[in-house]
């Protein structure tokens, strides 16, 4: 089952990989060379010793051995021209496996990431596929080179005296024996390395990232103690990889060291009763030694391949996961902002709803507030809306289309969306923003900014617009980066905006200067709020009241205050602990 598997995984990589024909053919053609070379080096030796040396024979003697020099630099030359092209083609490999890993990733839906860290991620894309372009390209390829030339050295060999040849060859069965015992447990024995680094990786990945949360709540110990059963699992999986390699390769060298140390004495026995010329068993050695060279590469790959085939296995885990978005669909240019949820079922883990028969209707440009406990189905409501899941039954309407008819890519472009926590990406001010429309200029952004009144807060940072926000926006406050991310919101121009109780968690420094943009950027736009601060209520239309799943209550925030019903508890609860 295990053969039928590495077997697979290795005809589908090649498939994947041969597109590269020019480099290929170029490494070819340098490993031919490398082999006639290598091969005909011990040949002409042979015929210096037994043909000019032997016979004290000085006539073109010169010609032979400016000959054998000749092999001997185009040896160099092929050598250099195959590790280069392999290395040409070793890395753009390694770029189309990593631009593929990372594709897949953008284009996967939420249900993909649920069960996998950040860490094990990078640990695939990095690691495993530098893994595999060590091994599978730069490895095989060698190993072909290796085969070749091993062919060619057993027909020279048997050329020259078939009695030495079958003394050399009685070693390879038990080196192919020692290696496939060996190989499954190696193989297993990898992928739990490649596992453990992961884990390791994901510690690091959540330390860097929650180290705040971790000082706060002074779990440094803890999160130490993690990291440091994490490198002793690590140090483990390896050390019984070094059990089972310091095992092997003894094995192994012992097994041809001692068929070459047979040759040497088996032919030196020959040559003394005249059996062979002295010229035959000096190029016989040569052969033989040369023979040892590729069988240890090939072994050598075989060890290597299996740590590369349990690297290879993570990779295409990812490749092959179908948890993948949908991009096809209509093209909507613009959005009149209708939206209706008709019967509308969710469940992230079947069996436990999450919306339960959600009928709503959002008219174009109205405003309308979404409110309840948490863990009520605000959030999924929007995820919904945003296409980052579609209902398990039921569905929902754009200007009466059915969302799913929609491409996700169109749809997407014509919402706002203003998360709770805003992430920004590494670089400036003014290159964040304009990610909400790399098609506009400078001064857009700045017209933007100023028609939100954050174009004073901007000018007042270090470099203006030209300030770094750093790594996901820690050199900025939650209330800054809210602004940023209205001003990416508005310069989209959507036709939909969403905002996620954008100021749950804002500063009452800024509170009132996001309130003012979040107001205009809602401006003739179909506004979804999902309110935590209940008193932004007062600027929606509709309030859309949620508990356990279901609609309790709709209606206008006045109509809702004088029902004296849910919504109103909530309300009342909230103002008098302010």
């Amino acid at each position: 089952m295990e053969s039928n598997s590495t077997l697979f995984l290795i005809k589908r990589f090649i498939g994947e990989v041969t597109r590269q024909k020019k480099i290929l053919g170029i490494i070819l053609l340098s490993i031919i060379g490398l082999t006639l070379t290598n091969l005909a080096s011990p040949y002409i030796l042979r015929i210096i010793i037994d043909e000019y040396l032997v016979p004290r024979k000085l006539e073109g003697l010169g010609f032979i051995t400016a000959l054998y020099l000749l092999t001997l630099i185009g040896q160099w030359a092929f050598m250099t021209l195959q590790t280069y092209y392999i290395e040409v083609f070793g890395q753009r490999v390694l770029r189309e496996l990593r631009s593929k890993l990372h594709e897949k990733m953008l284009i996967s839906n939420l249900d993909f990431f649920k069960n996998k860290s950040t860490g094990d991620l990078v640990s695939r894309i990095i690691n495993d596929t530098n893994m595999v372009n060590d091994v599978l390209v730069s490895g095989l390829l060698s190993g072909v080179s290796s085969i070749l030339s091993l062919s060619g050295i057993i027909i020279a060999m048997f050329l020259l005296d078939v009695r030495l040849t079958l003394v050399t060859l009685t070693s390879v069965p038990l080196m192919v024996a020692i290696a496939l015992y060996f190989g499954g447990k190696m193989r297993r024995a990898y992928r739990e390395t490649r596992e453990k680094i992961a884990r390791i990786s994901t510690i690091v990945e959540e330390s860097v990232a929650g180290i705040e949360t971790i000082k706060a709540f002074g779990k440094e110990r803890d999160v130490e103690k993690d990291f440091s059963l994490a490198s002793i699992e690590t140090i483990k999986a390896y050390l019984r990889v070094a059990v089972y390699m310091g095992i092997f390769w003894p094995l192994m060298n012992i097994t041809s060291l001692l068929s070459v140390i047979i040759v040497i004495a088996y032919g030196g026995y020959l040559a003394y009763k005249g059996a062979v010329s002295i010229g035959v068993v000096v190029a016989f050695i040569q052969y033989a030694q040369r023979f040892r060279g590729p069988i240890n590469n090939v072994v050598s790959m075989y060890d290597s391949l299996q740590s590369a085939l349990a690297a290879l296995e993570r990779i295409y885990e990812i490749l092959d996961d179908e948890n993948v978005e949908d991009y096809k669909g209509i093209n909507v240019e613009r959005l009149t902002g209708e939206i209706k949820f008709e019967n509308v079922w969710f469940e992230y883990e079947k069996g436990i709803p999450v919306l339960k028969n959600i009928n709503l209707h959002i008219s174009p440009g109205s405003k309308v507030a979404i409110v309840g406990k948490t863990g009520a189905g605000k959030t999924t409501m929007i995820n919904l809306i945003l296409r980052f899941y579609d209902p398990n039954q039921g569905r929902i309407l754009y200007d009466g289309i059915e969302g799913r008819k929609i491409s996700r890519e169109s749809l997407r472009k014509r919402i706002g969306y203003v998360p709770q926590e805003t992430y920004l990406f590494p670089g400036t001010i003014m290159e964040n923003i304009l990610i909400g429309n790399p098609e506009a200029k400078e001064e857009d952004v700045v017209r933007i900014c100023k028609e939100l009144g954050i174009h004073d807060f901007i000018m007042k940072l270090p470099n203006g617009y030209e300030t770094t926000a750093g790594e996901a926006g820690k050199l900025l406050s939650v209330g800054e980066r809210q602004l940023i991310s209205i001003a990416r919101a508005l310069l989209k121009d959507p036709d939909i905006v969403i905002l996620d109780e954008a100021l749950s968690s804002v500063d009452p420094k800024t509170e009132s200067l996001v309130q003012r943009a979040m107001l205009k950027l809602m401006e003739g736009r179909t506004s979804i709020i999902i309110a935590h601060r209940l008193t932004i209520t007062q600027y929606a239309d509709k309030i859309v009241v949620l508990e356990d799943g279901k609609i309790v209550e709709e209606g206008s925030p006045q109509e809702l205050l004088e029902k004296r019903g849910y919504f109103y508890t909530l309300y009342t609860t909230q103002v008098e602990e302010i």
